[in-house]
């Protein structure tokens, strides 16, 4: 269940359809003449769990133990879905919804960007929904894996590296 305080509303309508309706989605497409998918091309789901962040600004004493849970739908090599809630660096609830396009790879190593909506920092729109695109590295195992971010500097964010751990459960 999501936490239900205000400018939750909008991302929570991402969440669900984003959450539930992805595997749907992805088997409708699927032409029914095609050939099977192999192991290397099908569907990868992960849950997403925890967090840490590393802010480059020690001075303002952030929680960077970014505790939460998420979902992330591969439906390729470059392409991934992903929504999740977590608890902030300023100690608020914070919901996301993203597309992680990473074109370039090399073995288990995958690097691009993540770009989506997010909500929670009071800063930038009172705490309500924005935009936000950061750099994305992932590496996969058969099992467990990691993101890895790194958050800009900007007028009202410090930057920060974030690390989120990932277990495949297909």
């Amino acid at each position: 269940m999501f936490v239900r305080s205000p400018g939750f509303g909008f991302v929570s309508a991402l969440l669900a359809p984003l959450a539930l309706g992805l595997p749907l989605a992805v088997n409708a497409a699927q032409d029914d003449g095609a050939a099977p998918a192999t192991a290397a091309s099908a569907p990868e789901i992960w849950l997403n769990v925890g967090g840490f962040s590393r802010h480059f600004d020690r001075s303002n004493r952030y929680n960077e133990r970014n505790f939460g849970f998420g979902i992330e739908w591969r439906t390729s090599e470059q392409v991934a879905f992903m929504a999740g809630v977590y608890d902030n660096s300023l100690g608020k609830h914070s919901q996301y919804a993203a597309v992680n396009w990473q074109p370039w790879s090399l073995g288990p190593v995958k690097l691009g960007a993540a770009i989506g909506v997010m909500n929670g920092y009071p800063a930038l729109k009172r705490g309500g929904t924005f935009f936000a695109a950061l750099p994305m590295a992932s590496i996969e195992g058969r099992r467990f894996g990691i993101n890895l971010g790194l958050i800009p500097s900007m007028k009202n964010v410090d930057g920060a590296f974030m690390l989120q751990f990932k277990l495949r459960v297909n």
